[in-house]
């Protein structure tokens, strides 16, 4: 018959284990705070697509444990990444995303497709209304969802400007040209 475990005395062990080896209270149990290294020496996960599901997920608002689930990852997991990239953080009962990682982004610029990379994700949000407002514009033949374009433009990482296309003859030159669209370009660069 096999001898019963004694978990609370292996649990004392392994926090005085621990504490000798110059590792916090929390290190020792397993649970470091966030500021704190991982005792058995956990990196932060690298981006790869579930994480990136994930962050998408906390984007629209749900919750980390709801996020890390659609995605499939663990939830301690989910934030190591969040946390190790500086992605967001967390205001009261609120997460508040930081995610300002380089993205690359097409636009149109004086008749011509623009391979830039910007700097916040606002702008490559701006960047993929801008080709929407373009699709809908080249399918409906209907110039004022251009209206709201008109005079923006991108910022580069590099501190130019490029401003949108908004002539319908410019975009109709360019709609014949064979170009890639906007979901094969757009790329987090790390």
């Amino acid at each position: 018959m096999a001898k019963k475990r004694d978990y609370k005395a292996e649990y004392q062990r392994r926090i005085a284990n621990g504490l000798k080896r110059g590792l916090s209270r929390s290190q020792a149990r397993g649970h470091p705070s966030k500021a704190e290294a991982s005792a058995s020496g956990i990196q932060v996960p690298k981006p790869n697509g579930q994480l990136e599901a994930a962050l998408r997920e906390l984007r629209r608002g749900a919750s980390q444990k709801a996020a890390a689930q659609s995605a499939g990852v663990s939830q301690e997991r989910f934030r190591r990444f969040i946390y190790g990239h500086g992605l967001a953080r967390r205001e009261g009962r609120s997460w508040v995303l930081t995610d300002d990682r380089m993205r690359r982004v097409t636009t149109i610029h004086r008749g011509e497709t623009k391979t830039v990379c910007v700097n916040r994700y606002a702008e490559a949000q701006t960047a993929g209304e801008y080709s929407d407002a373009v699709g809908v514009f080249l399918r409906t033949n209907d110039p004022s969802v251009l209206i709201p374009f008109v005079g923006g433009g991108l910022t580069d990482h590099k501190g130019r400007f490029l401003e949108f296309e908004t002539d319908p003859n410019a975009l109709y030159r360019h709609a014949s040209q064979d170009t890639p669209a906007f979901h094969e370009i757009y790329q987090i660069v790390s």
